[in-house]
C-alpha cells in the first residue's frame, strides 16, 4: 500500500491514488526495479517512469512494459498508449523514499509557503535539524554563509534533483 502522507505536493491526487498503482508498484519492485513517477497525459497516454540504482536500460522498460500490459489488461486499467522510460537526469522526487536514496546530492525545492519571501532553493538535501529533513543552501555573495532550511515533505510543492552532466 502507497502511504499519501509521504508524497510531495498534491502528487497524491490524480493517478498515483488509482487502486492499480499499487500492484503496479509491486511488479516493477518484483522486477528490480522502482517507481519514479506515474503521469496520464492527454489523448490517453499513460506514462510510467521507472529507475534503480544502476540506471535504467532500454531492455528494463521492455520488461516492465509487457509485465504492466498483463496486469492492466486483468485489472481494465483505462489506456491507450503505455509509455515506460527513465526518469531523466532532473528526476522528480516524489516518495519519503526518493528522498532517503538521495540524501547529500543538490536538489531544487519549490515550497508551498514562502520561506523569507522565496518559495524556490538550491541546495543538497541533509537530515534536518528541528525537522525530518534539511537543505543546506549556499546563497550567492562572498561573505554569505550557507545556511540549513528545515522542513517536512508535506511542506513542499515540488522536488527535483539537480542535473549534473559531465561530458
Amino acid at each position: 500500500m502507497i502511504n499519501p502522507e509521504e508524497f510531495v505536493g498534491n502528487t497524491w491526487s490524480g493517478v498515483w491514488s488509482e487502486p492499480w498503482v499499487a500492484e503496479a508498484d509491486a511488479v516493477i519492485l518484483s522486477l528490480g526495479l522502482e517507481v519514479a513517477d506515474i503521469e496520464r497525459e492527454g489523448n490517453g497516454l499513460l506514462r510510467i517512469m521507472i529507475d534503480s540504482p544502476n540506471g535504467v536500460t532500454v531492455e528494463d522498460c521492455e520488461r516492465v512494459s509487457h509485465q504492466l500490459t498483463h496486469l492492466f489488461t486483468v485489472e481494465n486499467v483505462n489506456y491507450d498508449r503505455l509509455e515506460i522510460s527513465s526518469p531523466g537526469v532532473d528526476r522528480v522526487l516524489r516518495r519519503k523514499k526518493d528522498f532517503e536514496r538521495f540524501l547529500n546530492e543538490e536538489v531544487s525545492l519549490k515550497f508551498k509557503r514562502p520561506i523569507n519571501n522565496q518559495k524556490q532553493f538550491k541546495g543538497v538535501l541533509q537530515q534536518g535539524k528541528e525537522q525530518s529533513w534539511g537543505v543546506m543552501v549556499t546563497p550567492d555573495g562572498k561573505k554569505a554563509e550557507p545556511y540549513l532550511i528545515d522542513f517536512e515533505i508535506a511542506d513542499l510543492a515540488g522536488a527535483r534533483l539537480v542535473p549534473h552532466l559531465k561530458f
